[in-house]
């Protein structure tokens, strides 16, 4: 019954940027007509306009006759890209939910309500439709291979590097939709064209849920992807890699373990071939150096959310990373040992250790040392 009441009056804002689409504006305006006809929903199409040819006019023309339909034409040096017409859209968007898919016809506008409808049912913060899911998933628009393989490595890099994007099989996705409420006191940085990326990395969500689509062949107009837009993606994910804490936390652990490396096998081969150190002794110093190195870049690095700011809580981390380390250090121990008595050199067999050991002093480091803050709940001067 709540769930009835919330759609009789919901209206949804379907965001549409346009960058001269004079073809494709009254074909897609007709069947999202379609889809919405007899349902419950109401519905408005907001079209963020760049274009330099009649497309504005045939929107404007459009506008006049259905009441479900607002442009923002932007002029000179406002049109700087996709994601940002997103975002203005997303300001001037009006409702609980807000769902974003291109104008150029390849997103079926027929899974919108099914979309609505899934994040009601499942109070989903993301519904995204993914190209990459059995039961109707595919990518048939993509034109030729190696635009197909160019889509598919995109999708691994990206969740291999950022964790939150895990959450979907398509974080490539242009065709989605999200509660409006999850950008609340966000503020979005996109680069590009790839603005699902940037939401789900800098966003306040739960829960994420996904449909199967079909990416449709483009029926009019040519493709607008050039290689300059894939330059500017990569931009944009090495500035969320910069930007965003939690964004490729293991990669900046191991990037600081790297630099742990070289103190340490550095120290190492100047104890045992300068110094004549014994090869343990100098294993010994040379691993307690690194750690007090690699806790110095990931309070700065990979865990700056989570850093210490009194001196306090910073000696008690130094010391919780110190006991945790030697856990992991009898890991290492015992293979640079083994490496040692099988017969291998010994910077192998220490490099080897290190290796092991990763993993585990990347795991108790995140669960003890830089555990994540527990939010205190918030009262209210009458509750208390």
């Amino acid at each position: 019954t709540r769930n009835h009441s919330i759609e009789k009056d919901m209206i949804l804002p379907i965001v549409l940027p346009t960058y001269n689409e004079k073809e494709n504006v009254l074909p897609l305006m007709k069947e999202v007509d379609r889809v919405f006809s007899g349902k419950r929903y109401d519905y408005e199409v907001l079209f963020v306009d760049d274009s330099s040819d009649e497309t504005p006019s045939i929107i404007r023309q459009l506008a006049n006759d259905n009441r479900h339909i607002r442009m923002i034409h932007r002029e000179g040096k406002e049109r700087t890209g996709l994601a940002t017409a997103f975002i203005r859209g997303f300001e001037e968007a009006n409702g609980t939910y807000i769902c974003c898919l291109d104008s150029d016809l390849q997103h079926p506008p027929k899974k919108i309500v099914v979309m609505l409808e899934e994040a009601i049912a499942e109070n989903a913060g993301i519904v995204i439709a993914s190209r990459y899911t059995t039961g109707g998933g595919g990518s048939q628009g993509l034109d030729g291979r190696y635009r197909k393989f160019i889509s598919i490595a995109l999708r691994y890099f990206v969740q291999a590097l950022f964790v939150q994007t895990r959450k979907t099989t398509d974080p490539g996705s242009g065709y989605f939709l999200f509660k409006k409420n999850i950008l609340d006191g966000v503020t979005l940085q996109p680069r590009g064209f790839k603005i699902l990326i940037e939401i789900m990395m800098r966003a306040n969500y739960d829960k994420v849920s996904q449909i199967p689509y079909t990416f449709l062949p483009r029926k009019n107009e040519e493709s607008k992807a050039t290689a300059s837009q894939g330059i500017e993606l990569l931009k944009h994910l090495w500035f969320i890699f910069q930007t965003v804490p939690s964004a490729g936390r293991f990669v900046k652990f191991c990037l600081v373990g790297g630099s742990g490396v070289v103190v340490n096998l550095g120290f190492l081969y100047i104890f045992v071939e300068y110094l004549s150190v014994g090869k343990t002794v100098a294993w010994l110093v040379a691993v307690m150096l690194s750690i007090a190195s690699n806790y110095v870049l990931n309070n700065i690095f990979t865990y700056s959310d989570r850093k210490s700011f009194s001196r306090a809580e910073y000696v008690k981390k130094l010391v919780q990373y110190y006991t945790t380390s030697s856990l992991v250090m009898l890991v290492n121990f015992a293979i640079y040992s083994v490496g040692i008595f099988i017969g291998f050199h010994y910077i192998l067999a220490a490099f080897v250790g290190i290796l092991f050991a990763t993993l585990l002093n990347y795991i108790l480091a995140t669960k003890i040392v830089w555990k994540e803050r527990v939010k205190m709940p918030e009262y209210k001067l009458e509750e208390i």
